[in-house]
């Protein structure tokens, strides 16, 4: 891929992780999540401990807030428990990993009718997603952007990604992602986008070989009314 795939940072307690020229396929990842054993929680490239200090700083503490690719990892259900958040939406192409992560928060509240309050799990497409636009204050991903950059069309389809995350932001709504491909590759994609009022990155300080994205939602500008 012309992204790249930048390895020697520990991924994710998954032994059964597709090739990085499969990471772009939903179904690769369907088999993966599948294997046995292999739905347990799972972080991708940091734990919350060490992302928690950006998330933290970088998100707006309000409203409700989308984690892309979500996996295994228990990233949302952390980010829920914070109490910083209405409502925490959590989505992957896995039907295998959304299921276990459902199986877990029905656990934990005791009742699956209470899964959908505040914290939920849903399978989709990242790049075309069923919500309504401006729905979320904040957007989260842990290397799902690498994943379309392992992609052979990779700027066709990080620029679906990114699109969908912008038409998902309310204005002002912070998208943060983080990533093993370096800023030359993909600011170079995001800036030619024209939804993001600002984007800042920087090396993870606890996580080496990370990059954090950050990236800020502009302003609507209201359509223009056609003459009467």
């Amino acid at each position: 891929a012309a992204g790249g795939w930048r390895g020697g940072r520990r991924l994710a307690a998954c032994s059964a992780l597709p090739r990085p020229d499969d990471f772009a396929s939903v179904a690769s990842w369907e088999e993966a999540y599948a294997a046995p054993g292999q739905d347990a929680p799972a972080d991708w490239l940091a734990e919350y401990d060490e992302v928690r200090p950006l998330l933290a700083a970088a998100l707006p503490g309000r409203g409700s807030l989308l984690e892309l690719g979500c996996g295994t990892s228990p990233l949302a259900a952390q980010l829920y428990a914070e109490g910083r958040y209405e409502r925490v939406v959590a989505i992957d192409g896995s039907k295998t990993a959304i299921a276990a992560q459902r199986e877990r928060r029905a656990a934990q509240c005791g009742h699956a009718t209470l899964c959908t309050r505040g914290l939920c799990y849903e399978v989709c497409d990242a790049r075309s997603t069923p919500f309504a636009d401006a729905v979320f204050g904040g957007a989260v991903d842990k290397g799902l952007l690498d994943a379309a950059l392992c992609s052979e069309g990779f700027d066709y389809e990080a620029g679906l990604l990114a699109g969908e995350v912008a038409r998902l932001l309310s204005d002002g709504g912070v998208w943060v992602s983080l990533s093993l491909s370096p800023p030359s590759v993909v600011l170079p994609l995001l800036s030619s986008l024209p939804h993001w009022a600002s984007l800042d990155t920087q090396p993870h300080p606890s996580a080496a070989g990370v990059f954090s994205y950050v990236a800020t939602r502009a302003e609507r500008r209201p359509a223009a009314r056609l003459p009467a």
